[in-house]
């Protein structure tokens, strides 16, 4: 079959770009097949399907929305059901659409607002809500994340499996979290195709796109969105209406895999953000168009020669037999000529048609069957010679009678009519049959007769004189051939059995046909249709077709206009034609009936009246009960009411206790009739979130002055605000008992508890929807005095302020009258005790008034003291007479009761007050006062004499650091001042004794009531030189030493020299020390001397018969290698204590040659870790 080419743009683009190409017939847009055959000197025109194209970024504009006819489709996106964030069904794009390098053909709309597009089979069961989710990222606190694109985010599209990835490139169209169908019948998702120009072109619309904030809020408006995908790659994107900027969403475009992106620039920005941002819409489309392109360069090869052309055509190619032409298309970028992807290419193998050979392939006296090779693409003409008629359009034919016979091939197709004759062939038949074309016979009466009776012997004649003849069915013979019985529309397959009678040849005859006796309906016929629902407007004629004429394989065309004219119909409007008029036809007869056609219609069916649900508050468990619906409509056992949630009632709702919300599409049926009732009933079901609490809690409330009793009432607009919908305020006490309005208003907190009240937002009583306020209740008591009397010691007047501070704390906020509610006097005489004031206090905050008050002024005693004066003495440890005193640690000298308040004071007459803790101002003794008041007695004086002792300083221990060099013994002298001496290691006496250097101290106290001190003191070894680093080779030792006065001397095992290096070293260890140039000596270190030799004789002559190292057993972390010439290891030993080596490998020994070891090892004296290397001789010879 030919490559039908309906497209010159198809285009796959991936990361690399690649596509696949075509060659067809410019002249017939008919695509070459693999094969192409061809005549002699037969000439041909191609051409190839590659244009430039795009796979490149967008370039964005703003353009106007009527430049592109941009409006609402007419073909429902269908979706799977009531349900938010689902994709629809996959639908056709019509045509084939680059995309960010990639060629699509469906696409799949998400209920959030976006196309996407892919390639994978997923794409068609994105409709699986089970499985899928238009997952959004909007942003909402507590409801989902945010992103912003670029963004694989927008990937994660499986329902279960949150971040698992389906790579979709997608257009965004004001994409956030909306309203789907089922909430709001309003919202209507639709496509068609157009033709913008002479370019094809996809419109999607989606009207009403509502936004939800996940928890039931809406805007109050919804707006519209139009995307037109056009066929040359670009994309616009209109969104009208969108007026509400407190909420992000998204306008733009996205690949695959989230690594391109292209967003428009709001006019706002950065108030307003395109890419899931807050913003309005500006009343301008968005223009995304392709903006690189890439170039096609051809090249034409034949057998793989080049063909002199570069173009996509090319004219007039004569080929040879088993030409195989192909064209190699190669994408490159017009700017710089870099290819782009891999090259594709297209090819045809061109073959010579042949002579064609006719063979014979059965024979029979009465028929000889003749067969030429079957061959693609190519049309045959079998003839007897000089006949014009065409006896078969196969590649074979059965000869019935003798004479030449030919065929001729043409090739479809061809310009010039390519065609070949074959040589002619001869057929001789032996028999005397007269021919019999086998092609199935028909009868046809239009009287509506259901059998008939035919003569067998009409279709082929007697002829007693050359041959014998009978008809047989199913091998049984007919027994009156004249009067053959035939029922109708019944195939009867009849055989013809003839025998020649003649005597030179008996050659039979045999024949099978097919006999069928089509009976028509009698014409004016009148048939009436089985009854139809009242108010049916369209009726599928292939209903009355079924009903009368099953499997009669009949032809029917229907005239509404009284039978004037006749016309092929699927259906009529049986309103307006109740009488149709049918013409009946077979297509295997001339015959035809007409007949007619009426209708009866059952009743209508009865819409009873039913009634709306109101609205109710969000909640989990709050449902629209439509069993109540259900009873109201469905007035008899035949009535069947189911409810839906979209107008076309493809989504049923099953759960009657439905939990949605937005219109419910109500089918009335006759379940005796199967009648629909024409009009859809519609319930409008609503549902509103609870108000947010605009007020803080809980809600405070005050008692009566002096009792426990509240009254609770509270406004719940403060807290609720505006709200029109259903409220109402529940009290309850502490056990949740409610109250009622006098209990709420007159509440005892003492009797009932802690109370609460709830907001109830729902007339159905749904606590779901409510909110619970607690209270907290602040009792208002009455003032009362803290004091009976105030004792008076000697004071004449008392101010009235001083009067208030004494009868009760924070005075500031309280008013004081007589008992007449006049003010009280400035201050009061107290000349003559005592003295009695009767008065009221009045909380400025609560507006509470005392009982009366009654407070007297009364003479005090003194204060009864243990002692009035003392003694407090310190020690001074820093020889300045001046210490801190704890004068409340003297409190018990004075008294010991508990309540005596103590406050002090640096002079006598007590107006220099100091706190309890003080150092004196004069240096070694200060006296300072205290007042000491005991609770019902007037305050006494006392004296605290302060005295400060010092220490005897020594006048021979120094500040600065002592010295000491390696095994000296220093001596330091504490001085005679004291008599007690104590060394902090241990000693006692004036003269301490070190061999070692740190920080020391000594306490030093003189008498038994002297002041002792402690003097800290610190002996340096920095004197010393100290040995640093230790290194060591075959041959020498150096040291390395600092500290101490330079130049250095250098004892190695008691022997001194100049040099730090040991040069040669004979012992195995050394004991080294280093002294300064002042003769202080270091501490010493011992060192282990390393010596490795160069050669042994292992030969058992015991000497020299292993291979050791001096002193590394010594030594930790040793390891050691050894590897012969090739680098092959031969031995290795980690173990300091089994480092010799045998000159043996796996217990064979090695031939005379020269080793390398690499040995290392860390020394402990030294904390260093040393590494040598170098080779060993062994030979191995007695």
């Amino acid at each position: 079959m030919p490559k039908i080419y309906f497209s010159l743009s198809l285009f796959i683009f991936s990361l690399g770009f690649s596509q696949s190409v075509n060659l067809f017939n410019p002249a017939d847009q008919l695509g070459y097949p693999q094969t192409q055959y061809f005549c002699p000197a037969e000439q041909f025109d191609l051409e190839v399907d590659a244009v430039a194209s795009s796979t490149g970024d967008y370039a964005i504009t703003s353009v106007s929305p009527s430049d592109y006819q941009l409006g609402a489709g007419s073909i429902p996106i269908k979706f799977p059901g009531a349900s938010s964030s689902i994709f629809s069904e996959a639908f056709p794009i019509g045509f084939n659409f680059s995309f960010y390098g990639k060629t699509y053909t469906n696409v799949v709309m998400g209920s959030n607002g976006r196309l996407v597009f892919t390639n994978d089979a997923a794409l068609d069961n994105l409709k699986d809500k089970t499985v899928y989710k238009d997952r959004t990222f909007s942003g909402i606190t507590g409801y989902n994340s945010y992103s912003a694109l670029p963004s694989k985010d927008y990937n994660k599209v499986y329902q279960n499996d949150p971040l698992k990835e389906l790579n979709l490139a997608q257009i965004f169209f004001g994409y956030t979290d909306l309203v789907d169908r089922s909430v709001n019948s309003s919202v209507t998702y639709l496509y068609n195709n157009v033709m913008i120009g002479a370019v094809k072109g996809l419109l999607v619309s989606f009207q009403n796109q509502i936004r939800t904030n996940g928890t039931g809020d809406i805007s109050s408006v919804g707006y519209y969105s139009y995307i037109l995908i056009l066929e040359d790659g670009r994309i616009v994107i209109y969104v009208n209406g969108k007026n509400e900027i407190k909420y992000n969403a998204i306008l733009g475009i996205q690949n695959e895999d989230a690594s391109k992106f292209r967003v428009p620039e709001h006019s706002s920005k950065p108030t307003s953000d395109y890419n899931n941002g807050p913003w309005k819409s500006e009343g301008k489309a968005w223009l995304f168009t392709p903006n690189q392109k890439l170039t096609p360069v051809f090249k034409w090869t034949n057998n793989g020669n080049p063909v002199g052309t570069n173009s996509n055509t090319l004219h007039d190619f004569a080929p040879n037999d088993n030409d195989v032409l192909k064209v190699v298309v190669t994408y490159v970028d017009p700017d710089n000529g870099t290819q782009i992807g891999a090259s594709v290419s297209d090819q045809v193998l061109f073959k010579s048609l042949q002579t064609p050979v006719i063979t014979t392939v059965n024979s029979t006296c009465a028929q000889i069957d003749l067969e030429t090779a079957s061959i693609p693409d190519v049309s045959y003409e079998w003839r007897k010679v000089g006949s014009t008629t065409i006896l078969s359009s196969t590649n074979k034919l059965s000869g019935t009678s003798s004479g030449d016979y030919v065929v001729k091939i043409i090739r479809n197709g061809s310009v010039g009519l390519c065609s070949l004759d074959s040589a002619p062939v001869s057929l001789v038949l032996n028999g005397t049959f007269p021919p019999f074309n086998d092609s199935p016979k028909f009868i046809c009466k239009t009287d509506g007769s259901t059998q008939t009776t035919v003569d067998l012997y009409n279709y082929y004649a007697a002829n007693p004189t050359q041959y014998s003849l009978k008809f047989q069915e199913n091998g049984v013979d007919i027994a009156n051939p004249t009067n053959f019985v035939i029922d109708e529309n019944v195939k009867r397959t009849i055989t013809i059995i003839a025998e020649s009678l003649s005597t030179t040849s008996s050659c039979p005859f045999t024949k099978t046909f097919d006999l069928t006796f089509i009976s028509l309906p009698l014409t004016n016929s009148e048939y009436v249709a089985s009854d139809l629902c009242f108010g049916t407007d369209n009726y599928n004629l292939s209903n009355f077709e079924n009903q009368y004429f099953t499997e009669k394989n009949y032809q029917f065309t229907y005239s509404i206009d009284g039978g004037m004219s006749y016309q092929t119909k699927t259906s009529v409007n049986p309103q307006l034609n109740n009488l149709v008029f049918v013409k009946i036809k077979h297509p295997d007869v001339t015959c035809e009936s007409v007949v007619k056609l009426k209708f009866n219609f059952y009743p209508a069916i009865e819409i009873k009246p039913y009634s709306q649900f109101p609205e109710h508050c969000h909640s989990s468990t709050e449902y629209f009960d439509l069993n109540i619906t259900k009873a109201q409509l469905e007035y008899s056992p035949d009535i069947k009411v189911t409810f839906f949630t979209d107008l076309a009632l493809t989504n049923p709702i099953v759960n009657l206790n439905y939990r949605g919300s937005g219109k419910v599409f109500i089918k009335i049926e006759n379940t005796a009739t199967n009648c629909v009732a024409d009009t859809i009933p519609e319930l409008d079901l609503k549902i509103y979130p609870k108000p947010d609490l605009i007020k803080g809690t809980p809600e405070t409330k005050y008692s009566q002055c002096g009792t426990t009793v509240f009254n609770l009432t509270t406004n719940i607009n403060d807290y609720i605000g505006n709200w029109t919908r259903y409220s109402e305020i529940r009290y309850y006490d502490y056990a949740g008992n409610l109250l009622s309005q006098s209990e709420w208003e007159n509440y005892d907190l003492s009797v009932r508890l802690q109370p609460y009240m709830v907001f109830v937002y729902n007339a159905t009583n749904n606590l779901q929807c409510s909110d619970r306020i607690n209270f907290q209740l602040i009792e208002y008591k009455k003032p009362v005095s803290i004091k009976s009397q105030i004792l008076i010691c000697a004071e004449l007047t008392y101010a009235i302020d001083d009067f208030k501070n004494q009868v009760i704390n924070n005075s500031s906020n309280y008013t004081f009258t007589d008992l007449s509610r006049d003010p009280l006097p400035n201050n009061f005489n107290l000349s003559s005790l005592p003295v009695t004031v009767d008065f009221l206090m009045k909380d400025n905050t609560t507006g509470c008034i005392s009982d009366p008050q009654t407070v007297n002024f009364v003479q005090g005693g003194n204060s009864a003291l243990d002692a009035t004066a003392i003694d407090y003495p310190l020690c001074d440890t820093d020889f300045d007479g001046k210490t801190a005193f704890k004068l409340d640690s003297k409190k018990s000298d004075f008294t010991t009761d508990p309540a005596a308040t103590f406050k002090y004071f640096k002079d006598a007459s007590l107006s220099q007050s100091i706190g309890s803790t003080y150092t004196n101002e004069i240096a070694f003794a200060q006296t300072v006062y205290v007042r000491i008041t005991i609770p019902t007695f007037c305050p006494t004086v006392a004296e605290i004499n302060l005295k400060v002792n010092i220490p005897s300083k020594s006048t021979t221990l120094k500040d600065d650091p002592y010295f000491i060099c390696y095994g000296e013994t220093l001596t330091i002298d504490a001085g005679p001042e004291n008599d007690s001496i104590v060394w902090s290691d241990g000693q006692t006496g004036r003269f301490g004794t070190f061999t070692e250097a740190g920080t020391y101290s000594v306490t030093l106290h003189n008498g038994q009531y002297g002041c002792p001190y402690t003097h800290n003191f610190t002996i340096s070894d920095e004197n010393q030189p100290k040995i640093k680093v230790i290194n060591q080779t075959n041959t020498s030792i150096e040291v390395i030493a600092e500290g101490g006065a330079k130049p250095y001397k250098y004892y190695f095992n008691g022997i001194p020299q100049n040099s730090n290096v040991l040069q040669n070293p004979t012992a195995s260890s050394y004991v080294i020390q280093v002294e300064s140039a002042t003769g202080c000596f270091g501490p010493p270190q011992t060192v282990y001397f390393i010596k490795i030799n160069n050669a042994f004789t292992p030969n058992s002559d015991g000497k020299n018969d292993v291979w050791k190292i001096d002193n590394l057993d010594k030594m930790e972390q040793v390891s050691i290698v050894i590897v012969d010439r090739n680098g092959t290891k031969i031995f290795e030993s980690t173990n300091p204590n089994k480092s010799e080596w045998d000159g043996r490998h796996n217990g064979k020994s090695l031939p005379t040659s020269t080793y390398w070891y690499v040995v290392s090892w860390y020394d402990s004296v030294t904390q260093k870790t040393d590494q040598r290397q170098g080779w060993v001789l062994l030979k191995n010879r007695d």
